[in-house]
């Protein structure tokens, strides 16, 4: 899990600082919150992140167990970052790819494929429900298409994972 705080966390940073720095005047103008929301959020996960990472091999039994959490966590604050955020900055949804592929690495394919169509199935709701429960035309596309890769992705990342273990095992015999 250190690869996640390593790569995906400062992602996230950029993600949002992005739509906040270029997108402010707009934030200003509909005097929304959001980007104080969305820092508090990111902060509240990178502490959490960062407290499971130091502590996972205290407690050895449940090092496996904080893992799962710290993915589906990961999933759980990327669906109010990616509300708030995604009407202001597209690529938003990018959120979404980082705990399936977090997932692809520490766990298997089943959980993997549970975890990415979880994410994926978030995303497609959240976009339905700011079009106001409809997703037409090249707009359904681009979910779709959206969904497709967290999927795709993550399992491909999985595959590697698998292949790098099953290497690395023939490499010990």
């Amino acid at each position: 899990m250190q690869m996640l705080n390593r790569y995906f966390t400062p992602f996230a940073l950029i993600l949002i600082a992005s739509a906040v720095y270029f997108r402010l005047d707009e934030f200003r103008a509909s005097g929304l919150h959001a980007p104080l929301i969305a820092v508090a959020i990111l902060a509240a996960d990178v502490l959490l992140n960062w407290w499971i990472a130091r502590n996972q091999y205290r407690w050895i039994g449940w090092a496996a167990r904080l893992r799962q959490l710290q993915v589906w966590m990961n999933l759980v604050w990327a669906i109010p970052l990616f509300y708030l955020l995604y009407p202001f900055w597209a690529p938003m949804w990018l959120l979404f790819v980082t705990a399936p592929t977090a997932a692809a690495l520490t766990t298997s394919r089943r959980e993997t494929l549970a975890c990415s169509l979880a994410a994926a199935g978030a995303m497609i709701g959240i976009y339905w429900l700011r079009q106001n429960y409809a997703l037409e035309g090249e707009f359904l596309g681009m979910a779709l298409s959206q969904a497709s890769f967290i999927v795709i992705f993550a399992l491909f990342v999985n595959g590697l994972a698998q292949t790098a273990l099953r290497l690395r095992d023939a490499s010990l015999r």
